[in-house]
């Protein structure tokens, strides 16, 4: 099972249900709000956000093999 951690917490990929991004591309900034199994809703800062889409990016390419 692969587990996003971020500051204190670690969350499981399967207990993410949604994802929603909001992105500003002239300031290069990107902000994930994920809502999590159990009804949960985190809103990640910058650096957490990006740390989420890339381990995100890596879970896809390795489901996907691409």
């Amino acid at each position: 099972m692969t587990i996003f951690h971020f500051g204190k917490h670690a969350v499981p990929f399967a207990d993410v249900l949604n994802i929603s991004m909001t992105y500003k591309y002239p300031d290069s900034e990107i902000y994930v709000d994920l809502e999590i199994k159990g009804g949960a809703q985190l809103s990640l800062n910058l650096a957490d956000s990006v740390m989420f889409m890339e381990q995100f990016t890596k879970k896809i390419r390795e489901t996907k093999n691409l």
